[in-house]
């Protein structure tokens, strides 16, 4: 370790000596929009022949003198900004991704000093500018002066190689960061596992939930990066977007590979979104003859109707009737879909109180539909979607409500 730790210190005084630092740029793509967002500088050391001499391991270690933590730390940020000029000045709104040492600027004798300071010469829209720290450094120590200092600025925030440890969450929800970056760790072998799917969905989700924008990083083929898109994770980087490389035989350019799985991706949420239509359409049809049939029967039929109306689909979870208050005024039926555990639903008896629930509040305002979703929540393991329909006895002046929930396509896939 020592003696690797002085080839670092040697190989950096050389490349800091003779201006050896070059900056290489990864394309941030979005596969909803087909376009790159932005690039993500990465920082080597190298010879007069290229060659390199450190790498980001011997560049970023933190086991290096202050000192040279810290210049490397500002050749790095001038070498990034100055390499990114030109892609500024043709786009504007390209994205820089920056990746900083956050460690050295806890340190007392560099607190004073924040990476937004270096960027100000440079006259970049600081919405442009995405200040990118590593996960692992975080868990030490958050600089939280110099992530004040950059909001108060209007620069952004990225955090790598995050993972959905309670730990990390923590530092998400401290830092509140605008981009999160997925290590490929998380999701080696989502193409082939249906686990690692639901984990990816389920990181995905979360991410979404503390605000912040998902982006995998380690794309290395083409099965990863669409089953990534499906999972939720839009924003992708990696070497299977490098111009022209090859897979499978096939050399594509840069753009096709997006258009291609950007392409098959929407195709795939198309063909979701028809099922999920036509699979509305025929609970629809099945609510409106239930609320004929309640509207013209005698109220001590009520139960049978929603019986016989369960049986008819084997989406069905659950059916039943509340008054005019809020109140069950029926049993709640479980349909061939519902779990016999009651993982499906949450269950409920004549006389329990729904007034508080959104379904109610809604018709209850005027409203004579409403369809929506239903999220998994600790009595109900997995999430269903439902329909409601506001209806009138004849002969009566109250009117009630009848809800059916049911499975969709997506409801069945998060299983």
């Amino acid at each position: 370790m020592e003696n690797d730790i002085r080839s670092c210190i040697a190989a950096i005084g050389k490349v800091v000596t003779e201006d050896g630092i070059t900056i290489y740029f990864q394309p941030v793509v979005s596969l909803l929009s087909q376009t790159v967002i932005g690039f993500e500088a990465f920082a080597r050391g190298v010879d007069e022949t290229g060659a390199t001499l450190a790498g980001p391991v011997c560049l970023f270690n933190a086991s290096l003198p202050v000192k040279a933590q810290i210049k490397v730390e500002e050749l790095c940020l001038i070498k990034s900004f100055d390499a990114y000029r030109p892609l500024y000045d043709k786009y504007r709104d390209m994205l820089l991704f920056m990746n900083i040492n956050c460690g050295i600027y806890s340190r007392d004798e560099y607190k004073v000093r924040s990476p937004h300071q270096q960027a100000e010469s440079y006259g970049y829209s600081p919405r442009m500018i995405t200040f990118e720290m590593d996960s692992a450094q975080l868990k030490h120590n958050v600089p939280h002066e110099m992530i004040s200092g950059i909001r108060e600025k209007g620069y952004r925030i990225s955090i790598d190689n995050v993972d959905t440890s309670p730990e990390c969450l923590d530092i998400i929800f401290d830092v509140k960061p605008d981009f999160v970056k997925l290590d490929s760790k998380f999701y080696k072998g989502i193409e082939e596992s249906e686990a690692i799917k639901l984990k990816v969905v389920a990181a995905a989700d979360s991410f979404k939930q503390y605000g912040t924008m998902p982006v995998a990083k380690g794309v290395e083929s083409e099965a990863e990066a669409l089953e990534l898109a499906m999972a939720g994770f839009y924003l992708q980087q990696g070497f299977f977007y490098a111009d022209n490389s090859e897979e499978d035989g096939r050399k594509d350019t840069f753009g096709q590979k997006i258009k291609r799985v950007s392409d098959a991706f929407r195709e795939s949420r198309k063909n979701k979104t028809m099922q999920s239509q036509k699979t509305f359409r025929n609970i629809h049809l099945l609510l409106k003859s239930a609320m004929t049939r309640m509207q013209q029967e005698e109220d001590s039929e009520m139960n049978r109707i929603l019986e016989e109306l369960l049986k008819k689909k084997e989406n069905l979870i659950s059916g039943y009737v509340l008054d005019a208050t809020g109140k069950q005024i029926s049993k709640r039926f479980a349909g061939r879909a519902a779990d016999p555990f009651g993982l499906r639903m949450i269950t409920s008896a004549v006389g329990s109180d729904h007034s508080d629930s959104e379904i109610f509040i809604y018709l209850n305002s005027g409203f004579e539909k409403t369809a929506g979703y239903i999220a998994p929540n600790p009595l109900s393991g997995y999430g269903y979607h439902y329909v409601a329909g506001f209806f009138y006895k004849e002969g009566s002046r109250r009117g009630r409500i009848i809800i059916i929930d049911y499975i969709d396509v997506q409801d069945e896939e998060s299983e």
